[in-house]
C-alpha cells in the first residue's frame, strides 16, 4: 500500500518564518525496526521522495515547470551541454525515462539537441528560453528549499543530505557487487563446463 504525504496549497501561500511549521509529525523518541513496521528502505526511501516531490511542485507551479523538469534544467545549464547518455548515468535514470522527460522539455522549447561525434549520441543545451524559464523558476525553488529546511532543522537538513549521498553510493556499491556476483557465476559456469 502506497502511502504519501499531501500538502495543502495553502502551503505555498504562506509567509517566510523564522519559526519551524508544524508540517511533520513528532519523531518517536525509539524507531521501530522494519520487522515491525513492515516498511522497507525502498518504501519507506519512494514515499519520502514522493511527498517532497509533490511539496516541491507544489512551490513550482507558478512557473509552469514540475520538480523534474527544473532539476533537468539546472543541470544542463550548470554543464553546458550534456550528453544523455552522461545525464542517464550520473543520475542513475534509465534512459527511456529520460528520454520522455527530454522530450517534454524539447516540446517546450526549453531544450534543443545536437547530435554528438559518438555513434547516436545525442547532447543537449539549454535554449534562450529555457535560461528564462530556469532563471525565473530559481526564486520559487528557493523559496521550497528553505520551506523544507526550516521545518527539518539545519542539523537535520545537513544529515538528510549526507545520508542521501551515502544511500546513493550503498545503492551504487550493491549494483556492483550483483554484477560481480553475476560475472563470477557465469565464469564458474564457464570453467565447470571444461
Amino acid at each position: 500500500m502506497e502511502r504519501t504525504m499531501q500538502l495543502s496549497s495553502s502551503v505555498a501561500s504562506q509567509p517566510e518564518t523564522s519559526q519551524p511549521q508544524a508540517l511533520l509529525p513528532e519523531l518517536p523518541v525509539g524507531l521501530a525496526t522494519e520487522k515491525e513496521t513492515g516498511t522497507s528502505a525502498f518504501a519507506a526511501l519512494r514515499t519520502a521522495t514522493r511527498a517532497v516531490t509533490q511539496f516541491y511542485d507544489l512551490v513550482l507551479a507558478p512557473t509552469g515547470l514540475k520538480t523534474t523538469q527544473f532539476v533537468i534544467l539546472q543541470e544542463i545549464n550548470a554543464a553546458g551541454e550534456i550528453a544523455q547518455c552522461d545525464f542517464a548515468r550520473e543520475f542513475g535514470i534509465a534512459v527511456p525515462t529520460l528520454s520522455r522527460r527530454f522530450g517534454g522539455l524539447r516540446k517546450k522549447e526549453l531544450i534543443q539537441i545536437r547530435r554528438g561525434e559518438r555513434h547516436g549520441e545525442r547532447i543537449y543545451r539549454l535554449t534562450p528560453k529555457g535560461q528564462d524559464a530556469l532563471r525565473l523558476a530559481g526564486p520559487y525553488w528557493e523559496r521550497a528549499q528553505r520551506r523544507l529546511k526550516t521545518v527539518l532543522g539545519d542539523e537535520d537538513w545537513d544529515r538528510l543530505l549526507e545520508l542521501a549521498e551515502r544511500v546513493r553510493k550503498a545503492a551504487s556499491h550493491a549494483e556492483q557487487l550483483r554484477t560481480d556476483n553475476q560475472s563470477t557465476s557465469a565464469f564458474s559456469l564457464v570453467g565447470n563446463a571444461a
